[in-house]
């Protein structure tokens, strides 16, 4: 092979994973049987808003951890619906119901993951997995005692004036450990290494000087 035809080989060799990628987002753009393909506003805000929605979810897991009523309540649209467990009924009671637990808790650390969010222009659908720790007093004996739960969240949400929020929840409960025996009580942890709750915690406090900056 002379040095053009080498030349020529090379450059198209280069060129095909650029041609493949140009056409995987032509087709992942306009799927058939789907409609036309989005244009770059439209897909630009498509991950705008799951990017929204994933920061909704987290801060769902943060109101939790911090025990922040007022946070854990601007989630949720005022008509939204909530079915967890037991309870089926608006998320505004749902919060009541949750916060009278979350107060309660020495400790909690909720983990969201595997996020999956779906847009059609203001509706959304998501799924996302938790993985939860309750540190409380033990509900037989003295003590302290650890329980560890995992599950799913299935959400519908709504953007009103660019808002996102939760308008129906599906909370399924997947696993409940049976209560483990702290081996060392809440009240030993080191002071100001841990975190803390609403609003004592430095996120708070971080987060004010942050945005006063």
């Amino acid at each position: 092979m002379d040095t053009r035809n080498r030349r020529t080989a090379i450059a198209a060799m280069l060129a095909l994973p650029v041609g493949m990628a140009v056409a995987a987002d032509a087709s992942a753009a306009a799927p058939k049987g789907k409609g036309k393909a989005m244009d770059m506003a439209e897909r630009l805000d498509v991950m705008e808003s799951k990017q929204a929605i994933t920061e909704l979810l987290y801060a769902y897991a943060r109101a939790n951890d911090r025990a922040d009523e007022a946070l854990l309540r601007s989630l949720f649209w005022p008509e939204s619906t909530h079915k967890h467990g037991k309870f089926d009924g608006k998320s505004s009671d749902f919060v009541g119901f949750a916060f009278k637990i979350i107060s309660g808790l020495k400790y909690a650390c909720h983990h969201i993951s595997n996020v999956s969010v779906e847009v059609k222009g203001d509706r959304a659908f998501s799924e996302c997995y938790y993985f939860a720790q309750h540190r409380r007093d033990a509900k037989e004996g003295g003590g302290e005692e650890d329980v560890f739960f995992q599950g799913r969240y299935l959400d519908d949400l709504e953007r009103r004036d660019g808002v996102w929020k939760i308008i129906r929840r599906r909370g399924l409960s997947d696993y409940t450990s049976a209560p483990q025996p702290a081996a060392t009580p809440y009240a030993d942890w080191p002071a100001g290494q841990h975190s803390e709750k609403y609003p004592n915690d430095d996120y708070y406090r971080m987060q004010q000087q942050f945005q006063a900056s």
